[in-house]
């Protein structure tokens, strides 16, 4: 593979799989699991207590001959839900014009089986205008790096922000989707 894709830890469908969520970083193995141009800033998130469950750098190889979506994205989410992405979207938006940002809050029920995971996360992808190149990634994380070092921690109650996300009126059903998909995890 050219020098300039970045490598990938996991398979593609890794991050989709329960197996693959929630795992404890301080295991090593579960540490290699995530890409490695990305481990140093999710476990920074980690070590401040932003509770992340699935990741993936981006930069890997793709269809660069797509006229659109022509560069893999890639992500960091975050269980139970954190204001996180959305501060770093903000922070990164005007600094950094080689990518595009999305930041989300998503209620998904697995693959219609019911498994609810409530989460919030934080997307990149390249620009499709610009080449592949490692540089524009080292930049960004670079960048993220920094951001991250000037955040506080996070705030131990999580019911703030679930009732930001889905209201008052919706806290006790959010708060059982999110004990029950920690439950889940955590086996």
């Amino acid at each position: 593979m050219p020098r300039e894709f970045l490598p990938r830890a996991h398979s593609r469908k890794l991050g989709e799989l329960d197996a693959s969520n929630w795992k404890n970083l301080g295991v090593g193995r579960n540490a290699s699991r995530i890409d490695p141009a990305i481990r140093e800033i999710v476990s920074s998130l980690n070590s401040k207590g932003y509770r992340t469950f699935s990741s993936c750098s981006g930069g890997h190889r793709a269809n660069l001959r797509r006229r659109f979506d022509r560069h893999e994205s890639g992500y960091i989410a975050f269980s139970p839900p954190s204001r996180i992405p959305f501060a770093l979207y903000l922070a990164l938006r005007g600094r950094n014009q080689d990518f595009m940002f999305e930041a989300e809050a998503v209620i998904h029920d697995g693959n219609g089986d019911r498994r609810e995971t409530v989460y919030t996360q934080l997307d990149w992808q390249l620009v499709d205008q610009n080449t592949h190149r490692r540089e524009y990634y080292e930049k960004l994380f670079t960048e993220m790096k920094r951001i991250i070092e000037r955040f506080p921690g996070q705030p131990p109650d999580q019911k703030e922000v679930l009732t930001g996300l889905l209201g008052k009126p919706q806290l006790r059903l959010g708060s059982r989707i999110v004990s029950g998909q920690m439950k889940r995890f955590t086996r």
